[in-house]
C-alpha cells in the first residue's frame, strides 16, 4: 500500500496528466497481483485520493464532475439547480455590467423587444434562454460561459416541464419576468455591477416563487 501511495503522490506532482496506468501495467510496476491492486485502489478511492471513470481510467485527486455523466446528473435535485443559479447568474450579471459592450447590450435589447411582442410560450421561452446566455456572453469570459452552459443544460433537463406548466398559460408570470429582465439589462447598461447582481438575484427568487411557491 505504501508503494502505491508513493506512486500516486509522484503522479500528482508530474503535471496535468493525472491518469494512472492501466491495472495490468500498474500491478507490474508495483510488483503486486491484480486482485491485491484492485483492493488497494478501492481503498484509495474511498479515501478520495483517486477516482475512476468507466471507460476512461483511474485518475489522481478528487472526483471531477463530468457534465452529462449519468451517475452525477441523477443525483442533482431541482433545489440544487435553483441554488446553483442563485450563486452563478447574479455574478454573471455583475461581470456583464463591467465588461458588456454596446453590441452586447444591443443583443439584450433585441431579445427584450421580441419578448414584449411575443404571445405564445415556445418563442418566449427561446428568447428567455437567449437573453440569459447573452448576459453570460457579455462577461467575455469563456470559462464562465462554459459553466453557465453546464448549468443551463441541467435546467432544461430538470425544469423545462415545470416552467411550461407555470408560464405556458398565464400571461402574468411572463409579464412580471419581462419587467425583471428589463431591470437587469438596465443595470448592465448603466455598468452598475451591484445593481445588476441584485436585479438578477431578485429575478431568480421571483422565478423560484412562481415555480414552487418558495421565497
Amino acid at each position: 500500500m505504501t508503494r502505491l501511495r508513493e506512486y500516486v503522490d509522484n503522479v500528482a506532482t508530474q503535471g496535468n496528466d493525472l491518469r494512472l496506468p492501466p491495472e495490468p501495467k500498474l500491478g507490474e510496476l508495483l510488483g503486486v497481483s491484480r486482485g491485491r491492486l484492485r483492493t488497494m485502489l478501492k481503498r484509495l478511492e474511498e479515501e478520495g485520493v483517486i477516482w475512476r471513470h468507466v471507460g476512461k481510467g483511474t485518475f489522481v485527486g478528487p472526483r471531477e464532475a463530468v457534465p452529462g455523466e449519468q451517475s452525477l446528473t441523477t443525483s442533482i435535485s431541482v433545489d440544487d439547480i435553483m441554488n446553483a443559479r442563485l450563486l452563478l447568474e447574479p455574478q454573471l450579471a455583475a461581470e456583464a455590467a463591467v465588461h458588456a459592450t454596446p453590441a452586447d447590450i444591443a443583443k439584450m435589447d433585441a431579445c427584450l423587444a421580441q419578448m414584449a411582442e411575443t404571445v405564445s410560450f415556445p418563442p418566449w421561452k427561446r428568447l428567455d434562454e437567449r437573453l440569459h446566455r447573452a448576459i453570460a456572453e457579455s462577461t467575455h469570459n469563456a470559462l464562465l460561459v462554459m459553466l453557465y452552459d453546464v448549468l443551463r443544460a441541467q435546467v432544461k433537463a430538470s425544469l423545462d416541464s415545470r416552467v411550461e406548466e407555470v408560464y405556458g398559460e398565464a400571461s402574468s408570470p411572463k409579464t412580471t419576468t419581462d419587467c425583471e429582465h428589463v431591470q437587469i439589462t438596465d443595470a448592465i447598461r448603466a455598468h452598475n455591477p451591484s445593481r445588476a447582481e441584485q436585479a438578477m438575484r431578485d429575478h431568480l427568487r421571483s422565478v423560484r416563487t412562481h415555480l414552487f411557491g418558495l421565497r
